[in-house]
């Protein structure tokens, strides 16, 4: 038998449903109040704003996609194991967790509006995953264990942005070669 969903987690899901269908900008507090089945006012008792609600859906997002990417390499000792490791965990996190990878791409183009503190906080999250990202790369290089042409946070920016395009398994993984393949050149891999 599940456990009882608290209000706040019916709030974040709902939110992250309707974000995900809808982007930040089509989805009103009232809608996401009616699908949480809670009241207006609730939400607003748990988050002030609508960018502070999307914020937690975002950091919530972010966090599930982090400790699922990079859970399983942390004690990889091999940075070209690592990288190939974080590259399909990555992939199939984005197949299987289809919601969050609709928030991130229609909200990729968001990233840079300076209008409050809120979109502030929600870029700041992002860049942390791409530091993150772009640190395993630098690692490899580091080591020798890929290209020394490799930018690290540039071949974090295509791992992170060149996804998107597709939700076919088969182009994504035609993707992750073309990306693994330039990593890897003239390394010797």
């Amino acid at each position: 038998m599940r456990a009882k969903l608290s209000s706040r987690e019916r709030i974040i899901r709902a939110a992250r449903k309707a974000f995900a269908e809808r982007g930040h900008d089509g989805v009103s507090m009232s809608e996401i109040a009616q699908m949480s089945e809670v009241k207006k006012a609730l939400i607003y008792y748990y988050f002030p704003s609508k960018e502070d609600l999307f914020y937690e859906v975002w950091q919530y997002s972010i966090d599930e996609l982090e400790d699922h990417v990079f859970s399983e390499t942390s004690d990889e000792n091999v940075y070209v194991s690592k990288l190939k490791r974080i590259l399909r965990s990555y992939i199939d996190f984005i197949t299987s967790k289809n919601e969050i990878k609709k928030i991130m791409d229609q909200e990729r183009a968001n990233l840079s509006r300076e209008d409050n503190e809120s979109w502030k906080r929600v870029r700041d999250r992002y860049e942390a995953l791409k530091e993150k990202l772009s640190s395993a790369i630098n690692d490899a290089k580091a080591a020798q264990e890929i290209s020394m042409d490799v930018d690290p946070d540039s071949a974090a920016d295509l791992i992170l942005n060149g996804f998107s395009i597709t939700e076919d398994p088969d182009g994504l993984e035609s993707i992750r070669e073309i990306i693994w393949r330039g990593l890897v050149s003239n390394s010797g891999e």
